[in-house]
């Protein structure tokens, strides 16, 4: 249960810009994503390194394996949905500087939500 959490999760965050190159440049570097489980079937919590790179996200390590619509606005909000092995997950927030924060759910096989932040580091 905690891995399909963490394979969808993981990949939110990641999601091409729809918007590349304008603004989101700003949001470059490498950032540290942890997500905070607070109601439902997820325990843990978990630590994700990304990449934005001419304002596009991807996991450091490049794997994602999930259906995903949505991304990274040029003003810094979130705005994702996921959808893999029956489950779906719909993360919001904002980026603003060398942080952010924002609220994700997960449906399906699976049910739970809790909150991320994200730290900037490079």
């Amino acid at each position: 249960m905690n891995r399909l959490l963490l394979s969808l999760v993981l990949a939110a965050p990641l999601i091409p810009v729809s918007t590349t190159g304008m603004a989101q440049s700003q949001f470059d570097g490498r950032w540290t994503v942890t997500t905070i489980p607070e109601k439902g079937a997820c325990r843990r919590k978990h630590h994700y390194a990304i990449v934005v790179e001419k304002g596009v996200a991807r996991n450091a390590s490049g794997r994602t394996r999930a259906n995903v619509t949505g991304g990274l606005e040029p003003d810094g909000r979130v705005r994702v949905g996921l959808q893999r092995r029956g489950a779906q997950v719909d993360v919001t927030g904002t980026l603003a500087g060398q942080s952010g924060s924002g609220h994700w759910i997960v449906a399906g096989r699976i049910d739970c939500s809790g909150r991320w932040t994200a730290s900037k580091w490079g």
